[in-house]
């Protein structure tokens, strides 16, 4: 078997921010000035609108509804009625259409980010994105990138999964997601990603795309 490199990091979100051993390598991130701006330019356009604010490991969200959420219940409640006083890494808000989307990104030159299937939009750093992120840490850790393996589900995965020494898609993953990967596993939910490793790491046995 070809030596691979797995970098086991904890990522948020996006991959904005990369920690290893629980100590923040790498983050990109809005300024304060912008981020409140997105925040009410958001506001001016649907005032109900659910907002979370993605700051390190921080997350804000105007939700009354925290404690019940199962990935955001330890999220901090801000009504954003004053402004924030962090930089963000991620700020997503469900909008009506990509056009009115859009229309904030070019305001506050930002990069847009959509969901498959929702009215849900992200606003991140231009220069944001998995692969800046990747290099950064890899060039940290003197690894070349074609001994890392990256995995997928969505579209705004697709550099990484290309860039990488081995590109896994989920099996749930979008169909050119899974064109564009060298592997293909199993789904989230029958724990795709551990089962590759564990395949990996004893064994070669993998479907490939097309097998």
């Amino acid at each position: 078997m070809t030596e691979r490199c797995f970098i086991l990091t904890e990522v948020f979100p996006g991959i904005q921010s990369v920690y290893r051993h629980g100590e923040r390598v790498y983050s990109c991130s809005l300024d304060e000035g912008i981020t409140n701006r997105i925040i009410q330019d958001l506001l001016e356009i649907n005032p109900e609108t659910e907002i979370t604010v993605a700051s390190g490991r921080k997350v804000f969200w105007n939700s009354l509804y925290i404690s019940e959420s199962e990935k955001l219940h330890k999220a901090v409640y801000h009504d954003y009625q004053k402004p924030l006083s962090c930089r963000a890494n991620k700020i997503v808000a469900e909008l009506s259409d990509s056009e009115t989307a859009e229309a904030v990104a070019e305001k506050n030159n930002c990069r847009l980010q959509s969901y498959r299937g929702e009215n849900r939009y992200a606003f991140l750093p231009r220069e944001a994105g998995k692969v800046r992120a990747l290099r950064e840490l890899t060039g940290m850790l003197n690894i070349p990138l074609d001994k890392v393996a990256a995995f997928g589900d969505d579209l705004n995965d697709l550099e990484m999964l290309r860039v990488c020494g081995s590109g896994v898609a989920v099996a749930n993953a979008v169909q050119n997601v899974k064109e564009a990967a060298d592997y293909v596993t199993l789904s989230n939910d029958q724990d795709g990603v551990a089962v590759w490793l564990e395949r990996n790491l004893i064994s070669t046995d993998i479907q490939s795309p097309g097998q």
